[in-house]
């Protein structure tokens, strides 16, 4: 089995099966990672195709780690979109509803799930997606760094107040249901 960056390189020159494996390596865990960060599946199948456009159209210099290079394409295409001009008017349907039909949901039961769902809302973006990278994508600190373009300790430090800021919110939750 070849590694990411060999398999890329292969790729880049043309192969075909190449460019199926890699799609299969990284679709889901992509579409997964855009789902949770847009909150939107619809949003996150384009953007996750336009991902595999971008690499497998690539044309500059070869990526020396490929998986957090993909993540931040991912990432650059969800910010961009949410930027945008045609975002800004567009009716963004409620998070709780589209996350619904997220696949494999790191094994949460219904009621966990939700709450979860609900508590990633009320994070802001960047404390977010260092959340999902690390536990939903097994992404190492210095690989989530590399995806959003901060230093580790910022990373750590998001990484931090995240986790402080879930613990917050799901402690809300479950006197809700007590």
């Amino acid at each position: 089995m070849l590694d990411d960056e060999t398999l890329y390189r292969q790729v880049l020159q043309g192969n075909q099966v190449a460019s199926i494996e890699l799609i299969r390596r990284y679709h889901a865990p992509l579409f997964k990672f855009l789902c949770r960060f847009s909150g939107d599946v619809v949003l996150a199948d384009d953007l996750a195709q336009e991902t595999f456009t971008r690499l497998l159209t690539y044309k500059g210099n070869r990526p020396t780690r490929f998986k957090p290079w993909a993540y931040a394409i991912a990432r650059n295409l969800a910010r961009d979109h949410f930027k945008s001009a045609h975002y800004r008017y567009e009716r963004v349907a409620d998070f709780e509803e589209d996350t619904a039909d997220i696949p494999g949901d790191a094994g949460f039961a219904v009621d966990d799930r939700e709450a979860v769902i609900q508590a990633l809302a009320k994070l802001s973006a960047d404390h977010r997606e260092v959340l999902i990278l690390r536990f939903y994508h097994d992404l190492k600190l210095e690989e989530i760094a590399d995806v959003t373009h901060a230093p580790v300790g910022t990373v750590k430090s998001r990484l931090f107040h995240a986790l402080k800021l879930m613990k917050g919110f799901l402690a809300i939750t479950e006197g809700i249901y007590d």
